[in-house]
């Protein structure tokens, strides 16, 4: 976990599906963010854990409510198995 005056990421939880719903059901985020547009809040709690489970993927929260406003996460080693560069993603 780390820590700013106004944020927290940490890993993301199956609690955090409505706040990511919130967000991944407008058409004008999702396939910008690499998703479909989220049916319901169950498919949110999916791709938490689905897509959102990955060692190093976190929510981006807000401190004083803990509320998911979205997501940032590294990818060590790319389709190939390269592993001497790395990608970085997020979507706030």
């Amino acid at each position: 976990m780390l820590e700013t005056e106004r944020l927290i990421l940490r890993h993301w939880e199956d609690s955090d599906a409505e706040d990511l719903y919130e967000y991944a059901k407008d058409p004008d985020v999702g396939p910008v963010a690499g998703w479909p547009a989220h049916r319901n809040i169950e498919e949110s709690r999916n791709y938490i854990r689905s897509v959102f489970s990955g060692e190093e993927t976190y929510a981006i929260c807000l401190k004083k409510d803990s509320r998911a406003i979205g997501a940032v996460g590294l990818n060590l080693k790319d389709q190939s198995g390269r592993t001497d560069e790395c990608e970085l993603g997020y979507w706030i």
